[in-house]
């Protein structure tokens, strides 16, 4: 696949999604290590997605054809429709697999992301093979030989994929450990152990000024990593926005 747009773009974008992949590759390293619990599917899947796509930008890094990449994300795409299907009928019976956000956003969005790795590697072999047959009145609509005629399907990826990156991004930040925000004094707490942090914090001058109470050493909503047990949430959900922007980044050139 011939990437269009600038060479100097594409090899930023071909040093990330490199180190994407060894990042993910240490994380499966780190896990079983250290035994923290990570999604092992989702960073296998980053490890290949992202040397993939590094193969995309930049054709030196790719030494592997593209049938075998075609194969590989059909796999990958079978594998999350069944993951999503079965967390979402209850059939996930691991014991972290109901308690983390991930499974929500993570296994639809990589069932998209698997779906628009095989559109980039089959739609330009596909229109060149009816610009072949249909000879020279066909319109390309970039040099990677995408027809106008497909516009609206990789429009659907970039957009999924951009949300997607926008929602994770959002959520990075619910991963941090700190202080729990706390209903004012003057609000009805909902358990004892809040009202007893509200009366606390009633006299503090930081309550006055601001008029939110913190309940001392109350860990943050983390979105199914309240224990810290899990390995650098924040880290992986970095990655996956990164993936999110150099797919999106392909699919626009691809118009």
């Amino acid at each position: 696949m011939n990437m269009s747009g600038p060479s100097w773009l594409a090899d930023i974008f071909a040093s990330v999604m490199l180190i994407v992949a060894a990042y993910s590759a240490g994380r499966l390293v780190a896990s079983w290590v250290w035994r923290r619990p990570i999604h092992v599917d989702v960073d296998i899947v980053h490890v290949l997605m992202g040397v993939a796509m590094a193969g995309m930008f930049v054709a030196a890094l790719n030494p592997i054809p593209s049938g075998v990449w075609e194969v590989v994300f059909s796999a990958i795409a079978a594998w999350f429709v069944w993951r999503s299907a079965a967390y979402v009928t209850g059939r996930d019976a691991r014991p972290h697999a109901q308690g983390h956000m991930h499974h929500v956003s993570h296994y639809p969005t990589h069932v998209v992301m698997a779906f628009a790795m095989l559109y980039m590697y089959l739609a330009p072999a596909a229109a060149s093979g009816a610009a072949m047959s249909g000879g020279g009145g066909m319109s390309m609509g970039s040099s990677s030989g995408a027809s106008p005629n497909y516009a609206v399907l990789p429009l659907l990826f970039l957009f999924i994929l951009l949300a997607a990156g926008i929602w994770e991004a959002d959520r990075a930040g619910r991963f941090r450990r700190g202080r729990k925000p706390v209903e004012p004094s003057n609000s009805l707490a909902r358990t004892p152990e809040l009202a007893f942090a509200n009366v606390t914090a009633a006299a503090s001058p930081a309550t006055e000024a601001t008029g939110i109470a913190l309940a001392p050493e109350s860990p943050a909503v983390t979105d199914g990593n309240a224990d810290g047990k899990w390995l650098a949430p924040g880290l992986m959900a970095a990655s996956h926005v990164a993936m999110c922007l150099a797919m999106g980044y392909m699919l626009l050139v691809m118009l």
